[in-house]
């Protein structure tokens, strides 16, 4: 394969979509020592035919007839049919206001399932282990709406006396004993 090495790096950015399994802020190690940095993205097939048909594309450029049988960086919801992109790194991404105005690294918010986002980065044609494919390579998020982290109330009711943890957030320091504050 090494006519890829010599083929023009072909770069994308996705439509606007769902943020699902987001691993943004600090990196996935569960199945990676290194950590890899990852999200997916849910949109409609209409937003997602013009880059589905990028990776074709870049599929048949770098494999020609055995492009067919590479493996692709979406899935298909069986439910709802909408296309769910897979995007990955080793590398954090950067992080880009609704604006367009980079976010220092300092400063990036933790981003959540839910949020609306766009994902940019490289296309990038793979064959190891007799497997080929084609991967996107997370560069870049752009964050459209910032949705909550789901911890608010969780469904929970005051149940009168019993355990209070100390709340850094309210002015009577909470409880005496802090021991559990770790």
């Amino acid at each position: 394969m090494a006519t890829n090495a010599k083929k023009k790096k072909m770069l994308f950015t996705s439509e606007r979509g769902t943020c699902m399994y987001p691993w943004l802020s600090r990196p996935d190690t569960q199945f990676t020592p290194e950590g890899q940095y990852k999200v997916n993205v849910r949109m409609s097939k209409d937003d997602a035919q013009a880059m589905m048909d990028d990776c074709l594309n870049a599929a048949n450029d770098a494999f020609g007839e055995k492009a067919k049988s590479a493996k692709m960086p979406w899935k298909i919801d069986d439910q709802t049919g909408e296309v769910v992109f897979i995007a990955k790194s080793k590398f954090a991404p950067r992080f880009v206001d609704s604006t367009g105005q980079v976010i220092p690294d300092n400063k990036a918010p933790q981003v959540n399932s839910g949020s609306t986002i766009k994902v940019a980065g490289s296309i990038f044609p793979y064959s190891a282990g007799g497997n080929q494919g084609i991967s996107l390579q997370l560069a870049g998020v752009q964050i459209i709406e910032l949705a909550a982290r789901g911890d608010g109330d969780m469904g929970f009711g005051n149940e009168g006396e019993g355990f209070v943890a100390a709340n850094e957030n309210t002015n009577d320091g909470g409880s005496q004993d802090a021991s559990y504050n770790f």
